[in-house]
Parts: C-alpha cells; sequence; structure tokens
C-alpha cells in the first residue's frame, strides 16, 4: 500500500484546495513539465492538471521553492514503484525511522480521475484518509492497476528522454530497512527545476480506465460519484447502492442496492425482486422532435404498459426532459405481479439518455429517492461542457416524486413472489429490455 504515517504532524487545509483553478489557469499549467536531477539520472514529468488541477499546481509551487532539493527517494520497491517528498529525508544523519512521515505541513484534496496506473506513471502518496496528500509522491515502476482510482494520479515520465531509464536505475538501488536505500547519495533529488513553455507530442495520452467511482466527505458522510470518461456522464450514487456496467457500444448501466442496504432485503426476501435504476444511452434516431427524446422503456414480454403520468419540460438551459410514470404487468409461471416505472428520456447533439426506476408497484415508493438523488446528481455534456441536467428542480417532476412516495390506492396487485424468474436480476438488453 503506498501509504505514510503523519504521527505528530499538525495540519491545515491546503491553500491550492481553496479555490478552484480558472480554465486559463489550467491552460498555462499545462505548459510546464518538472526536471528531477538524481546522481543516477534525470526524470522529466509531463504533468496533467486537467485532471488533478490543485495537484499539479501545489506541486509546481513546491519544486519553486525548492522543497524537494535534497530530498531522497526513501521507499524503493523493485516492480512496483519508487517513492520521494518527505522533508525528513534531507538530513542524513536523520532518525530514519521517521522517513515517511514528513509533509509540508498542510494537505491536498484528492482528485482521482480515470489516469491508469501504468510504468512511468507519477501519482501521490497519501495516508489511510483520500485526502491526506502532501508533498510525497511515487513513480509506479511497473503497471500497477489495483491504485487507479485510489491515488491522485497528475503526470508521468516523458519517453524518449531518459527517464525510464533512470526510473530502472533508481528502482533496483540496493535497499535495507522498510525499503530505504543503502547508497543514499544515489537516491538524492539534487535539484528539482520548472520547464516553461513545455510541450509533448508524439507520445500520445496516457491509458485510461473508462469508469471511476470516487468517495468523497460530505456533511451527511461518504457520497459516491460515479464518471464515466467515454460517455462524459457523472452522477452520485444512491446510498449504499451499486453500479454494474453492461457491454456495448453505448451507456448500459444498472444500479441497485448493495448488500449493506438493509432496507431493501426485506423486499428482495419477500418478493424475490431487486429493485433498480437503468441508465442507458442510445445513437440519436433521426425522430426527435423540437429536442424531446423519443425513446420509451417497456418490460418485455409483459402486457401493454398503462400510462399514468406524462410530461414535458425543459431545465434552464434550455433542454427538454420527457417524464413517464407506467404500471406493467407481467405474467409469471403461477401468477401476474404489476411493475411500476418512472423514466426521464433527454438528448444532447450526439446521444439519447434515459435514467429510469423499475420496482414492483406495492413496493415503488420506498426506493423512488434513490432514481430522485440520480437524477438531481446527474451530469451530461451540453454546449461542449459538463454540465448538470438540472430536471430534479423542476416543480413537475417533484410532483410526480412526492405522488410517487405516496401509499397508492386502491392497493394493486399482491405482492407476490417472483421466484426464478429471470427478471428479478437481468439488466438492459436481457428481460428488461426497452421497445
Amino acid at each position: 500500500m503506498l501509504i505514510f504515517g503523519f504521527a505528530g504532524t499538525v495540519f491545515v487545509e491546503a491553500a491550492s484546495g481553496e479555490n478552484e483553478l480558472s480554465q486559463e489557469e489550467i491552460d498555462e499549467l499545462k505548459n510546464k513539465a518538472v526536471l528531477i536531477t538524481t546522481n543516477s539520472g534525470t526524470f522529466m514529468i509531463e504533468l496533467f492538471p486537467e485532471d488533478a488541477p490543485n495537484t499539479v499546481n501545489n506541486f509546481l509551487k513546491l519544486v519553486e521553492s525548492g522543497y524537494y532539493d535534497g530530498v531522497v527517494f526513501h521507499r524503493i520497491i523493485p516492480k512496483f514503484m519508487i517513492q520521494t517528498g518527505d522533508p525528513n529525508t534531507k538530513d542524513p544523519m536523520s532518525d530514519r525511522s521517521l522517513w515517511g512521515q514528513g509533509g509540508p505541513g498542510y494537505t491536498v484534496d484528492a482528485e482521482f480521475n480515470t489516469i491508469q496506473h501504468d510504468r512511468g506513471v507519477v501519482s501521490m502518496a497519501r495516508g489511510n484518509h483520500p485526502d491526506s496528500a502532501g508533498s510525497q509522491f511515487f513513480i509506479v515502476h511497473r503497471d500497477s492497476p489495483h491504485l487507479d482510482g485510489e491515488y491522485t494520479a497528475f503526470g508521468r515520465l516523458v519517453p524518449g528522454t531518459g527517464s525510464i531509464l533512470t526510473l530502472d536505475t533508481v528502482a533496483l538501488l540496493e535497499t535495507g530497512e522498510r525499503n530505504a536505500p543503502l547508497d543514499i547519495s544515489k537516491a538524492t533529488i539534487t535539484k528539482a527545476t520548472i520547464l516553461e513553455d513545455f510541450s509533448v507530442s508524439g507520445f500520445g495520452v496516457p491509458d485510461r480506465n473508462e469508469s471511476l467511482v470516487e468517495q468523497t466527505k460530505t456533511a451527511g458522510g461518504i457520497t459516491e460519484n460515479y464518471f464515466n470518461s467515454v460517455h462524459n456522464i457523472s452522477f452520485d450514487l444512491p446510498y449504499r447502492w451499486q453500479v454494474v456496467e453492461g457491454t456495448g457500444d453505448y451507456l448500459n448501466l444498472k444500479l441497485k442496492p448493495g448488500d449493506l442496504e438493509h432496507n431493501v432485503q426485506k423486499q428482495i426476501e419477500e418478493t424475490g425482486f431487486t429493485p433498480q435504476v437503468l441508465i442507458i444511452s442510445e445513437e440519436l434516431s433521426g425522430n426527435e422532435s423540437a429536442g424531446v427524446s423519443t425513446a420509451f422503456f417497456s418490460i418485455k414480454e409483459g402486457e401493454e404498459p398503462k400510462i399514468l403520468s406524462n410530461y414535458v419540460f425543459e431545465n434552464d438551459i434550455g433542454v427538454k426532459a420527457h417524464v413517464l410514470v407506467t404500471t406493467q404487468n407481467f405474467q409469471t409461471q403461477t401468477e401476474t405481479v404489476q411493475f411500476k416505472i418512472m423514466q426521464l428520456h433527454f438528448i444532447n447533439s450526439e446521444s439519447s439518455y434515459s435514467i429510469i426506476y423499475v420496482n414492483l408497484t406495492d413496493w415503488f415508493r420506498y426506493e423512488i429517492n434513490a432514481f430522485f438523488q440520480t437524477v438531481n446528481n446527474f451530469e451530461a455534456v451540453f454546449d461542449g461542457k459538463m454540465q448538470p441536467i438540472n430536471f430534479a428542480r423542476d416543480p413537475i417532476f417533484k410532483q410526480l416524486i412526492d405522488d410517487a412516495k405516496e401509499k397508492p390506492l386502491p392497493e394493486s396487485l399482491p405482492p407476490a413472489r417472483i421466484g426464478g424468474c429471470l427478471i428479478a436480476t437481468a439488466s438492459y438488453g436481457s428481460e428488461l429490455a426497452p421497445q
């Protein structure tokens, strides 16, 4: 684990994390690189401020101040990584048991992103808390995918500059206790310098994961945010729900309660059906009229859906949403059960998106908040940038959510068990499919 202790150190909020950097400031950071010189060779580091702006900004400020000059690569694990950035290592006579515990006196919030921790990637070391990074960083010696989304990757060694050879040289230094180098002169940063007006071409972009689930600390606890870099969407997962990614060229997600969501377990035990929220995209059909999506979701092999509500409304940037509430009977081998569906459809310039909540009618009201939370925090690309859809603010949508929370009158079909029916666990494209 790439962690380090901070015993006896007091931290204050990092200045770099207080203010969001403007796009102009990020563009300026993109024209900078860092050259790290050691007696074993040099590292030229390309930076990725669009992925980790505050981390890159903090790193450059430390370099500019001379913070890293004289610091040792104090933790060397070949075929894994080499780690440095602890000011406690500047004094060769210092207590080596304290190496790895030092920092700048503040922390920088995590900026987890989709960059893969491949060989040569530069990433921030941290403590157990995600937002405990400061000055220590590591360079990946061998591909380490288990670090993806857990540590803030913010740069990589520039190919063709001898940096990879230096990485191998340092990684193969003889080490002793705590993976510290025995000959620290060969593992010491003699000088770290900022390179201005830097550009790199011909080496491509770093490999990325398609999606990322990031945990952030909020006033209410821990929130998990799902981000998909291929389909350019983002949303907060409902509390104690998890996301299952389907296959195909388009967005195909199923959200379902996790094992720790005990409130849902009663329904699952009694009925055999797990409530779910589906998030689907598809190519525009060309039949969209006046910006309104023509998508419609129903259960495959179910009876004809009954439409209870059918509205079109518009958000504050002019994007239109089509929201429907339907019920649909489904015949099992022994009985008829009724499903209730709330579906929201909208389009951007490239795709049609659908957010769909499916549950048994008698249990529908209990998990409607999962659907609301997904919609409330959903972001997609409009006018070339990620923006919230803001449909959850509309009075029509709010009223539909309030209505959905009410106990249905009269009572619908009894909450029968759907044992053995594939619909209980199926995803989009199988038993639960669009028509």
